[in-house]
């Protein structure tokens, strides 16, 4: 019986799953690449720990509440068109309308919410990487051990999202890794000429 459920529950939201793991991917990365150019940033800048940990968690927060924001927005406005094209789609069948393509289920539509929440949560574990590895790495091996680790996540959660997928798992590498280090490459160097 519980089976019957999961399974009915995981069909009825399918458009919704999807999205929420489209959220938790680009939420991930962002915080990766975010969190990494901002510690960075500030290494090169020679700032003390104390200055590193503040920046970076600032920069964790900030992001993690932007990336929600914008989920939410986005998702919010989908939903409404998804609404309003149920309501033409209803009004159409009411007007019998034989031939009409229904394309859109109720069980289709978005939740705001669930992109938010993942979009969220994960810019935070993404965040936590880079932070740590510079919090926790002695002064002289920061920058190296962050962009290893910056490297090194960044091409799991590529490995992860194209997993079942057609897509080129080497190619989203590539992208997400040289996405990466041109982001700290910039804040790296803004660091250091300051």
């Amino acid at each position: 019986m519980e089976v019957k459920y999961a399974l009915r529950i995981k069909a009825n939201f399918f458009w919704d799953s999807l999205n929420v793991i489209r959220a938790s991917i680009l939420g991930a990365n962002d915080g990766i690449i975010s969190v990494s150019g901002i510690v960075l940033g500030a290494a090169g800048a020679n700032l003390d720990s104390k200055t590193l940990l503040i920046s970076g968690l600032s920069g964790m927060l900030a992001g993690a509440c932007s990336m929600a924001g914008g989920e939410w927005i986005s998702v919010s406005t989908q939903r409404d068109i998804q609404e309003k094209t149920l309501e033409k789609q209803d009004q159409a069948t009411n007007k019998g309308c034989e031939n009409c393509p229904i394309k859109l289920q109720k069980n289709d539509i978005l939740m705001p919410l669930h992109a938010a929440a993942s979009s969220f949560c994960s810019f935070i574990i993404g965040a936590m990487i880079p932070l740590l590895t510079m919090t926790l790495a002695s002064p002289a091996h920061r920058v190296i051990f962050t962009l290893i680790a910056m490297i090194a996540s960044l091409s799991i959660n590529a490995t992860v999202c194209t997993h079942h997928s057609d897509a080129s798992t080497s190619k989203t590498i590539v992208r997400n890794v040289v996405t990466g280090l041109l982001t700290t490459l910039v804040t790296f160097i803004l660091g250091s000429s300051v």
